[in-house]
């Protein structure tokens, strides 16, 4: 039986400001903070105030609620990620998420591929990890098609990268079927689970709508001492975006859902 070590499985649930685009980041605080999340993931990409440095610290400040990552854009240039990297040291963050590029955007592959390993050199604090995009899979004899981070595997081994895992943007039937199998493989290498459903029709919907066996995931990480994030990302409707006392109730009962399902799961 294992052991309780509640260092160990002190898992972080993050809300991701993309959940949110649009939004001005003192009312993303103040709903992340009232929904009892442990902290914010920031897209900087989707809340233009989130570029102004010393305006996110004063936040961090103001409601006293930690940023623990930094997310960029499909199109990374050196401008966002040196304003990534001033974000990370003015909120004491950890990790940089990168968005995998667009199919064909040669210019953001390339800038990736070519400066990924001087950034981890330069920044030895700092996680830079890759979100698999749509359509991931991980076999090892797939053709990659070129300038994209569709295999998993490939984060890891070639560009020697943390994985962002984002599971509803894998293919339903490898997931289940395969992947769920063999997750112990993947969790050493794992900065970030995005905790968001899937179906064949769409992606990024709220966890409940049980699509996926988000419960088994979950209780395979725990198993495996994940001490890293989990991040909430939602693609939500103008109705609910507009909405706030209903916003406030879904971003609540995702918390309840993380905590019942992962933080109170129990294990043999």
């Amino acid at each position: 039986m294992l052991k309780k070590n509640k260092k160990v499985w002190d898992v972080k649930f993050l809300l991701s400001t993309d959940t949110l685009p649009g939004f001005w980041l003192d009312l993303v605080f103040q709903l992340a903070k009232d929904a009892w999340f442990d902290g914010l993931d920031l897209a900087i990409w989707k809340n233009f105030d989130a570029w102004n440095v010393r305006y996110v610290k004063k936040l961090v400040e103001k409601y006293e609620f930690p940023i623990k990552v930094i997310q960029t854009s499909p199109k990374l240039n050196k401008k966002e990620m040196d304003r990534a990297l001033d974000l990370c040291e003015a909120v004491n963050a950890d990790t940089i998420c990168i968005n995998a590029p667009k199919y064909f955007d040669y210019k953001s592959f390339y800038f990736i591929n070519d400066n990924i390993e001087q950034y981890k050199s330069k920044n030895k604090d700092i996680k830079f990890s890759i979100i698999n995009p749509a359509d991931s899979y991980y076999h090892p004899f797939s053709i990659v098609p070129k300038y994209r981070f569709n295999d998993i595997v490939d984060i890891i081994q070639k560009y020697w990268c943390n994985l962002w895992l984002d599971i509803s943007c894998m293919d339903l039937d490898l997931f289940e079927k395969d992947f769920l199998n063999k997750v112990d493989r993947f969790v050493p290498y794992v900065s970030n689970l995005y905790l968001s459903d899937a179906n064949p029709k769409a992606r990024h919907l709220f966890p409940w709508e049980w699509e996926m066996k988000i419960p088994e995931l979950f209780r395979r990480f725990k198993r495996e001492w994940y001490s890293r994030f989990v991040s909430l990302k939602i693609d939500l409707s103008k109705v609910d975006l507009s909405d706030s006392d209903k916003l406030d109730l879904l971003l609540r009962k995702a918390v309840m859902f993380f905590n019942d399902y992962y933080v109170n799961a129990k294990l043999d």
